[in-house]
């Protein structure tokens, strides 16, 4: 077997199912964990790449779907229709509500809710087994980076939620819809007690990557902004080497 297939796009899923599916929004947040992976496949279809491999004794697929409810949903629907895996697991950088929780926690939710009053519950037990997880009550979904330290503590107060992200909602809706267990895994990439710098949310497309536009514009309008930029994508990276740690001990006590 070709297990470097990135060169044939077209290439048929395998026949057999994965053990684990593994989604998240932007390939920086699963790039640690992709590097851990031994005898690894790609497989692009339908404008999505899943990445294939083995870790700890599983068959693990992997893709990052984008930012978003509707990127979420695809990603898992792609996974579920041509890697059938038997769990899955959403993945990825959360921001912190509760003041309490520092950059790089990693948390087990144990439900998400959608803000409008929906709920999904959730079963943190596997995932809070790993050691250094800390289930919260709540995850809450919202539609955009929430950078202002006064907008989280606003939706900390209106929803009781300990922190936010834009897609495990989605994620645990589409799972639950097909039937499929369900884990979810984040770690906070910013706390409640810092402001990001602005013009963060408007530089991310919906694919999880960076508009060249949007960065230049930043960038002359605050020069300074080159050293804020520098300072995010080193906590990033050093969250998704802490997510993969993790997601690596998650994937050892999986049935």
């Amino acid at each position: 077997m070709d297990h470097d297939s990135a060169s044939r796009p077209n290439l048929a899923p395998p026949p057999s199912p994965a053990d684990v599916g593994v989604v998240a929004a932007m390939p920086m947040e699963v790039g640690h964990l992709v590097d851990r992976l031994a005898r690894v496949s790609r497989y692009s279809s339908r404008g999505l790449t899943v990445v294939e491999g083995e870790l700890e004794g599983r068959l693990v697929v992997v893709v990052a779907s984008g930012v978003g409810v509707a990127a979420a949903r695809r990603g898992v629907g792609h996974l579920l229709d041509g890697h059938r895996p038997r769990s899955l697991i959403s993945a990825g950088f959360a921001g912190a509500l509760d003041p309490a929780l520092n950059r790089n926690d990693l948390l087990a939710p144990r439900s998400v809710v959608d803000g409008q009053g929906a709920a999904i519950e959730l079963d943190p037990t596997a995932v809070a087994a790993v050691p250094t997880v800390r289930a919260i009550d709540r995850l809450l979904l919202v539609d955009r980076v929430i950078g202002r330290v006064a907008e989280k503590s606003r939706l900390r107060a209106e929803h009781s939620a300990d922190a936010v992200d834009m897609e495990t909602f989605a994620a645990a809706d589409a799972a639950r819809a097909r039937h499929v267990p369900f884990h979810s895994l984040r770690v906070v990439s910013d706390d409640a007690r810092t402001d990001l710098p602005p013009g963060i949310d408007r530089m991310l497309n919906a694919s999880g990557s960076y508009r060249v536009g949007a960065a230049i514009r930043a960038l002359v309008a605050r020069p300074s902004a080159v050293k804020d930029f520098w300072s995010l994508h080193a906590h990033a990276q050093e969250a998704a080497d802490r997510l993969a740690d993790a997601l690596q001990v998650l994937l050892r006590g999986l049935a």
